[in-house]
């Protein structure tokens, strides 16, 4: 068996972990393979399409990585391509940068037509606002930038339909392994009203919500997302699904994100369980070292070893791991 990093665990504050859990997540979501699976279950003008022909037919360029700024009140110097390198500071919350963004071709239309995806990762669950909402503010301004690259003046029919997507490993609540989508669509009207579809299909924010059940469900997209997002499951269970299910090949980059992936969420795991024998009772240590046990499957030793139980204490806690067996 590997070796726990107990090193890294203790070298790195658990905030700096999960950042670092965010960088390696943008990482494996920014393969096309990836990006093409979202497309296809995700996108509805992407629907039915084969996932080879979306990821080497329907990409309109590079993925932009933490490239793009949210808050812009200039337009981009490249006015060829919507979201190009530049960036802006907001007032209130200094430089805010999508995680992901790409123009996407719709398949076999006749002329060219691009959506821009934006797919933020989003490990954090305490935050002072709903996603949904910050998800609408993502997707204006992903229509308001257009303005001066895509179309000039009042020209608006050209704008662009854009997607936002969320993905949230971690969601708080009663939403883990769902998938939802808000969009613009007419409700009620007076009189007889037949305004084409793409005249207003303008915005989509769909929120994915994960969690590590999802790797067992039916829906494919949260399996994916699920088995490649996470912290507790083996790294070659991983591997296997992703190549037998999905046919993603375990290139070397791949193959060392998900390694990563999986010794971050252990020094996440590592640095809860010590915050907890610090602070708690002896039933509490003797729990965090039986949950360590199961979700690692270390030895009684090496559990309390990681936690750095007290040599004089072990044997205590050792007879009490036989008794409750």
């Amino acid at each position: 068996m590997a070796s726990v990093p107990t090193s890294l665990a203790s070298s790195i504050d658990a905030s700096d972990t999960r950042a670092k859990l965010d960088a390696v997540a943008k990482k494996l979501i920014k393969h096309r393979i990836i990006l093409a699976e979202i497309l296809k279950e995700c996108v509805e003008e992407f629907e039915g399409y084969d996932i080879k022909y979306i990821e080497k037919n329907c990409f309109a360029g590079e993925v932009k990585v933490n490239e793009v700024s949210v808050d812009q009140d200039v337009p981009d110097a490249d006015s060829a391509i919507v979201g190009s390198d530049s960036e802006d500071n907001s007032d209130s919350e200094g430089l805010v940068r999508y995680d992901l963004v790409f123009d996407a071709i719709i398949p076999k239309t006749s002329k060219v037509v691009r959506l821009v995806i934006n797919i933020e990762i989003q490990v954090d669950t305490k935050m002072s606002y709903a996603i949904v909402t910050r998800g609408v503010y993502y997707a204006a301004r992903l229509i308001s930038r257009q303005k001066g690259t895509v179309f000039e003046r009042s020209d608006y029919d050209k704008i662009q339909k854009v997607y936002t997507i969320w993905i949230c490993p971690s969601p708080s609540g009663d939403n883990a392994n769902s998938i939802v989508e808000y969009g613009l669509k007419p409700t009620k009207t007076i009189g007889q009203v037949n305004e084409p579809v793409e005249n207003y299909d303008k915005m989509k924010i769909i929120i994915i919500s994960l969690n590590d059940k999802g790797m067992k469900g039916d829906n494919s997209i949260i399996r994916l997302l699920s088995t490649l997002l996470s912290t507790t499951e083996s790294v070659e269970k991983r591997k296997q699904i992703l190549e037998s299910e999905f046919n993603i090949p375990m290139t070397k980059e791949i193959e060392e994100e998900v390694l990563e992936m999986c010794n971050l969420g252990m020094a996440v795991e590592l640095k809860g369980v010590k915050r907890g024998f610090t602070q708690g009772t002896e039933a509490t240590t003797l729990q965090n070292i039986k949950n360590l046990m199961e979700t690692l499957h270390l030895t009684a030793q090496q559990a309390m070893d990681a936690l750095k139980v007290p040599k004089d204490d072990q044997a205590h806690y050792a007879a009490m791991l036989g008794s409750t067996n």
